[in-house]
């Protein structure tokens, strides 16, 4: 399934040289789907070796690793026991774009430069939310955009 494309209509690398498919680690018994924005797992303020489904904000500045590349069912025989290894698309640079679809909110050209939060589906973007979740870049329409995820940690909303 690693090959097979990316055909979701959430997050989607916007070029594909600025991405890398690489595996990851990912955390056991989480469903996630093809194109979730996924950062890194932290237990009791802890950072565990594994990544699973982004939360809504991008606080460090440096939480997101990258949109997933496959769907993951907590039943897959080889994923449940534990941590495997899944796609997912990793930004080669800090400033790798990638598409968007609006999850909440009103989307405009005027939000271009907006920061805004990850909609708390992690398939898409609270364009009306300000937080630390991703920089929107470009309008496409009122559905669908273009953003990146990687914000400097003294950033504010």
């Amino acid at each position: 399934m690693a090959n097979k494309p990316n055909v979701s209509n959430q997050f989607l690398p916007y070029k594909a040289q600025d991405w890398s498919q690489e595996l990851i680690p990912m955390k056991a018994s989480v469903a996630m789907d093809q194109g979730d924005a996924i950062g890194r797992d932290i237990s009791s303020n802890d950072v565990t070796g594994y990544s699973t489904i982004m939360g809504t904000e991008n606080a460090a500045g440096f939480d997101f690793v990258g949109i997933l590349a496959e769907e993951i069912a907590t039943t897959d025989d080889d994923y449940a026991t534990g941590g495997k290894l899944k796609s997912v698309w990793v930004p080669r640079h800090r400033n790798a774009k990638a598409y968007f679809t609006v999850g909440a909110g009103t989307f405009t050209a005027v939000d271009v430069g907006k920061t805004v939060e990850i909609h708390s589906d992690n398939k898409s973007l609270a364009v009306d939310t300000a937080g630390l979740g991703a920089r929107i870049t470009k309008f496409i329409s009122s559905t669908r955009g273009v953003c990146e995820f990687s914000l400097p940690n003294t950033e504010t909303a």
